[in-house]
C-alpha cells in the first residue's frame, strides 16, 4: 500500500529502506479462496499449511513493476532513514503451497502483475484513508 498510495498520491520519488528482500505476495482472493478450501477440507485442524505462490520477488522488482503501472517518470530511492535495525529485516519469505494443493486442490489463480494492477485499481478509488506521505517506523 506504501508504493501505491504514493504513487497515487504524485510522488516523483518512492522512498523506501531495503529493496533487496524478497516476498511470496498471495492476491487477497486466493488467500480467501485458500481459507474457503481448508474450512471445507476432512482433517485439517491443528495443521500448519501455508498458503503460498511459491514465487518470490524482490521489494525492488515490485516498486518498479508499480512504478511501470502508475508513473514511469518516477525513480525509486533507497533512503537509509527506512533501513529496518539490524537482525529485524527478514531478507525472504517465501512459502511452499505443496499441502494445501495435495489437501484441498488450491493453486493460486493470480499472477504477481495481474494480482498488482488489480490492487492498483482497488487503491485508485479507495487510497483516501491512506496517509501516503507519512512515514511510520
Amino acid at each position: 500500500p506504501t508504493i501505491i498510495t504514493q504513487l497515487l498520491a504524485g510522488a516523483s520519488e518512492i522512498r523506501l529502506g531495503s529493496v533487496e528482500p524478497t516476498r511470496d505476495l498471495v492476491f487477497v482472493h486466493d488467500t480467501v479462496e485458500g481459507f474457503l478450501r481448508l474450512a471445507l477440507a476432512p482433517d485439517v485442524d491443528g495443521q500448519d499449511i501455508n498458503i503460498a505462490t511459491q514465487a518470490e520477488t524482490s521489494i525492488k522488482d515490485i516498486a518498479l513493476k508499480l512504478i511501470e503501472l502508475i508513473n514511469p517518470k518516477a525513480s525509486l530511492v533507497v533512503d537509509p532513514t527506512r533501513l529496518r535495525p539490524a537482525k529485524s529485516e527478514v531478507f525472504r519469505l517465501n512459502g511452499s503451497n505443496q499441502k494445501l494443493k495435495k489437501l484441498t486442490g488450491w493453486v493460486p489463480s493470480t499472477g504477481i502483475d495481474d494480482g498488482l494492477k488489480k490492487t492498483i485499481e482497488w487503491f485508485r478509488t479507495n487510497h483516501q484513508s491512506y496517509k501516503a506521505d507519512i512515514y511510520n517506523v
